[in-house]
């Protein structure tokens, strides 16, 4: 028993002693125990699971103060983790994570076999952009190029054709229901956000228009 840390601690390595405040997870696990009282109540992170990581102890403070516990990955390994760093996402896994995704050589092996997320692949703009549309707005690129291949590629307001210049088609949706209406230039998509998405804002400007076009004829 380690009263100032406040843990029960089982060595897994016979002999071995702790030969810092921060041992090495492979030789010291440190088992749920009561926190001492100057410990804030919000800061005790004891029982609780970020992402893939259940804390399962309190530790002690690093030099800068902050707070350092015991965890353990669903993957069965443990690591230590910092308050700030388990709440805020920075660290989600004992690392499994970042294997499995990036694999052991991050340079070298992206996250995805296609290696569309590697920058310096001619398809990156291309990737990045479907993955914005997916994200934002929930449209698989499938979906998107149905849409142009039924509007010709073309605005379905004023008919512009995409193309012509870089980023010139936006994705027009609702706002309340994020749910995609069409594609848009950049110009039809601009106005409709300036008239707020009221019809009634621009059926006055249409009445505007006319009659203003009336006056000039006569």
């Amino acid at each position: 028993m380690d009263l100032r840390l406040g843990i029960v601690t089982h060595i897994l390595t016979p002999m071995a002693e702790p030969t810092s405040s921060l041992p090495s997870p492979r030789l010291l696990f440190a088992m749920p125990a009561p926190v001492k009282e100057y410990m804030p109540k919000a800061l005790n992170l004891v029982g609780q699971k970020y992402n893939k990581l259940t804390v399962v102890g309190f530790i002690g403070r690093t030099n800068s103060g902050q707070y350092t516990y015991a965890c353990r990955c669903d993957c069965g390994k443990d690591t230590i983790g910092r308050t700030g760093d388990l709440r805020n996402g920075h660290q989600k896994s004992c690392g499994c994570l970042a294997e499995k995704y990036f694999g052991k050589n991050r340079k070298y092996k992206p996250a995805f076999k296609h290696g569309l997320s590697l920058k310096n692949h001619p398809e990156y703009k291309k990737y990045q952009r479907e993955c914005f549309d997916r994200t934002k707005y929930k449209l698989e690129p499938d979906a998107k190029a149905k849409m142009l291949s039924e509007r010709n590629s073309k605005c379905a307001i004023c008919g512009y054709l995409f193309g012509q210049k870089q980023g010139d088609m936006k994705v027009d949706h609702c706002h309340k229901t994020n749910v995609v209406r069409g594609l848009l230039c950049n110009s039809c998509n601009s106005g409709i956000g300036f008239f707020k998405d009221n019809i009634k804002n621009l059926e006055c400007a249409i009445a505007y228009l006319e009659k203003n076009s009336v006056m000039l004829v006569s």
